[in-house]
């Protein structure tokens, strides 16, 4: 199940479903802190980072708060395939794409509350 969509600068769709313990939503969101669709969607609404390769896309966004004070580095890695890399998921829609694996904050475990009210 799909929760959001988000595109990058090339176009491309990258959704985020719900998933469970390896990837999507339920991955990130409890281990990381990151509870907000639109630290998601701001690392996404870039060009994929260099080290992306034709099926796994890395995104990097610097998130500040409303004094200009960096609150985290955020990176999003998406599966840009319909089956993940380790085979274990695959989709019935060879044309969809699984989307967000994992998202997190670099440099702590787990990213700051002030990241989610960004």
């Amino acid at each position: 199940m799909v929760k959001f969509v988000a595109h990058d600068k090339d176009g491309r769709y990258i959704p985020t479903r719900h998933g469970n313990r390896s990837f999507g939503w339920v991955h990130f969101s409890g281990p990381h802190n990151i509870h907000s669709e639109k630290v998601i969607k701001a690392a996404v609404n870039e060009h994929p980072e260099r080290g992306s390769t034709k099926t796994r896309k890395v995104y990097g966004a610097v998130l500040y708060d409303t004094l200009g004070i960096i609150l985290a580095k955020v990176k999003v890695v998406a599966q840009y395939h319909w089956e993940t890399s380790d085979h274990k998921y695959k989709l019935a829609d060879t044309d969809d794409k699984i989307g967000v694996i994992t998202a997190f904050c670099q440099g702590v475990n787990k990213c700051p509350d002030a990241l989610n009210r960004v």
